[in-house]
């Protein structure tokens, strides 16, 4: 069954409900089958692949064209580049997967694709933006709290822009790394421990979320950030 742009709209804001970890997927799932007539193991590949997509992750459950520009649009809008480039590289990543799979091509999803990478081409890199970002949270972790602090009480309270094609938001790595050491290895937001560690450096995986996100004029804070699985 043709899954309509609407549904692919519902999907998408329930997806960013169970990512914020405002709702569980099973509710979510639930939700997009009872209100918006999803098949229930349809929604749960939304559900998933949203999540896969934000962190750059290959999935495995195929989207339509019109759905994957559809999050694709909506993640530049309300996250900002990073996040973009980062679901750009993750269709990339099902394309290559599908691929090999079927042994065929998905021209019009690449297309898709290129339309999306043309709003990121231009400097500096995009990749190089992120890798200095992560470069910096782990030179800031290895710092002590006084050493973070210091810089923390002297920083400008809403970041930095640089001009990619738009605007990415150059967030602080004191931050991240307070947040980090704060939460402990728990999730502050369901009060569990990670569920597991990231083998390239043994630390638990969690990220750090904006509560009011910087797209919406939120403050790349401590107090407004929260460490979360």
């Amino acid at each position: 069954m043709r899954i309509s742009q609407a549904q692919i709209q519902a999907s998408y804001d329930v997806a960013s409900r169970v990512y914020q970890h405002v709702i569980s997927a099973n509710t979510g799932a639930i939700d997009l089958h009872n209100n918006h007539g999803l098949n229930v193991n349809s929604a749960k590949d939304f559900i998933r692949n949203y999540s896969h997509l934000l962190r750059g992750e290959v999935y495995r459950r195929g989207m339509s064209k019109s759905a994957i520009d559809f999050y694709l649009t909506k993640f530049f809008e309300e996250h900002g580049s990073l996040e973009h480039g980062l679901a750009i590289s993750a269709v990339e990543k099902h394309i290559n997967y599908y691929e090999r799979l079927r042994n065929t091509k998905l021209n019009e999803l690449r297309s898709v694709v290129s339309r999306h990478k043309a709003k990121i081409v231009s400097t500096p890199d995009l990749g190089a933006l992120l890798n200095n970002f992560n470069v910096a949270v782990k030179k800031a972790l290895t710092d002590n709290q006084v050493q973070r602090q210091a810089r923390l009480n002297k920083a400008v309270k809403l970041p930095d822009k640089v001009k990619v094609f738009t605007y990415a938001y150059v967030r602080n790595p004191d931050v991240v790394a307070e947040v980090l050491l704060r939460a402990s290895g728990k999730c502050e937001h369901c009060k569990k421990l990670a569920p597991f560690n990231r083998k390239k450096d043994d630390s638990p995986y969690l990220e750090v979320h904006h509560k009011i996100q910087l797209s919406s004029n939120g403050e790349d804070t401590v107090e407004n950030a929260l460490g979360m699985v």
